[in-house]
């Protein structure tokens, strides 16, 4: 009686013309967001090695200056060197905050670091509107295929007489229950991974997908489907407390733009009230009072030593003065840093109210393109910026020592290069096990919600 339960639900579903649209959809959306985010990619590598090539060409007519004084000035202080920004080897799976890397970085001795401008994109309406790569079709369109697949399971097969003529016989509600939501599943589930698999195929022969990558599609597909049981369950649990269809499908829809939109947008929002983040203004405005305090300090040197501008003890004391603001400065650049990550924290910890989120999280952790992602980056751009320092530095111990020699030489290989660390597979499904394990909670309440309520429900 169980797979005869199974059998009915599918073929009920495959004949219905939500079936047929779902795979309409699916064939639309899922396979053209990993097409168009192919091509994306693509474009963006393609830029990047430009951007790679004309850096390596700069940097060697900077290191073929004679001059090795102005050689160095160049690299270190007026040109500084170009480094490449790496993309994402499954940003085309979702962009994150990928879109907001520059093309590549400026460095220079004084650990100032410019954007490259990212160019235009390869269509003018990328600019307008955003990308819908597969992390988007999951979240809204999944999500709401799966409601509108299971808002009418129970409470419309009762408007019919169908549950009623089911449950005269003698079969347990609890099978009628894990038949349906099988055989639903089923039918929602076996045309997304044909899509997805098509997809694959086609990133694989483009080149942007690789076989030590399968591994994170594995676990991505996993919380993909993990993530559309979560609106299934959803949709089966208000359809058992419900006596209509159309009472159902209204409570469905609220509560799914209440998971979809109101809560990941609001959670970014409570952060700033409960966690508010300083200006940038009001930095940059502690630092230039501690930069008028240290030039305060400076001048009042001579007065009080009653040495000359150029003794020794003054200049080694505006050398410490120097170091002082420049610690100072940084404090409060590292100040500004930790508001802004705690605010972020805590709008993740908000956002993860909503499954939304939690799929969203969990897939771009391991496609790398998150907040970790974008803090490794950043790292990565402010340990180029300290090592350049150290290296202009340390050319101008080893020119203090020869005076009257030339400055030493060094070749482009010698130089620090942007850095930027791709945290492995285990660390990937690590960082997304937390959010796993959020959707395997709402699986489970809802569907035993359901169950509770199945139970107890009037088929008269």
């Amino acid at each position: 009686m169980f797979f005869l339960i199974i059998r009915k639900e599918v073929v009920s579903h495959v004949l219905s013309l939500r079936f047929a649209s779902a795979f309409v959809l699916f064939i639309g959306l899922v396979f053209a967001s990993i097409y168009v985010g192919v091509n994306e990619h693509q474009r963006k590598v393609a830029r990047r090695d430009s951007l790679a090539r004309s850096g390596k060409e700069r940097l060697d007519g900077i290191m073929a200056e004679e001059d090795r004084r102005d050689r160095y000035r160049r690299l270190f202080w007026w040109e500084g060197k170009i480094d490449a920004v790496p993309v994402s080897p499954l940003s085309w799976i979702g962009q994150g905050v990928q879109s907001a890397y520059p093309a590549a970085v400026v460095t220079k001795a004084d650990r100032s670091s410019l954007s490259v401008d990212r160019g235009l994109s390869g269509s003018p309406l990328l600019g307008n509107y955003r990308i819908p790569d597969f992390i988007y079709v999951v979240n809204v369109v999944l999500s709401l295929l799966a409601v509108l697949f299971m808002f009418d399971s129970v409470c419309g097969e009762k408007e019919s007489g169908t549950l009623r003529l089911v449950l005269s016989n003698a079969v347990p509600r609890h099978t009628v229950l894990l038949g349906k939501w099988i055989g639903g599943y089923l039918v929602l589930l076996v045309p997304f991974l044909v899509t997805v698999s098509g997809g694959l195929v086609y990133a694989w022969a483009r080149g942007a997908l690789e076989g030590e990558q399968l591994t994170r599609i594995a676990v991505l597909l996993f919380v993909a489907c993990l993530y559309i049981a979560v609106f299934f369950n959803m949709g089966l649990f208000i359809s058992t407390t419900t006596k209509r269809s159309a009472t159902s499908l209204l409570l469905c829809l609220l509560v799914w733009v209440v998971s979809i939109l109101a809560i990941p947008n609001l959670a970014p929002v409570t952060a700033k009230i409960l966690a508010p983040t300083p200006s940038t203004d009001k930095i940059n405005a502690e630092k230039a009072a501690v930069h008028r305090e240290i030039d305060l300090e400076m001048s009042r040197l001579t007065l009080t030593s009653g040495e000359l501008s150029y003794g020794r003890k003054i200049e080694l004391a505006k050398v410490n003065l120097e170091k002082e603001r420049e610690r100072r400065k940084r404090r409060w650049d590292q100040y500004y840093e930790d508001r802004r990550s705690r605010q972020a924290r805590l709008a993740e910890v908000l956002g993860r109210l909503s499954p939304s989120a939690c799929w969203t999280y969990a897939a771009l952790s391991l496609t790398n393109t998150g907040l970790s992602a974008y803090a490794g980056f950043y790292a990565a751009r402010r340990r180029l910026g300290e090592d350049m320092e150290k290296r202009w530095n340390d050319l101008v111990e080893r020119q203090k020592k020869d005076p009257a020699g030339d400055w030493p030489d060094i070749g482009a290989g010698d130089l620090p290069g942007l850095r930027v660390e791709i945290p492995g597979d285990a660390a990937a499904v690590g960082e997304a096990l937390n959010d796993v394990l959020i959707l395997t909670i709402f699986n489970v309440i809802f569907f035993m919600l359901a169950f509770t309520f199945f139970l107890r429900y009037d088929v008269r």
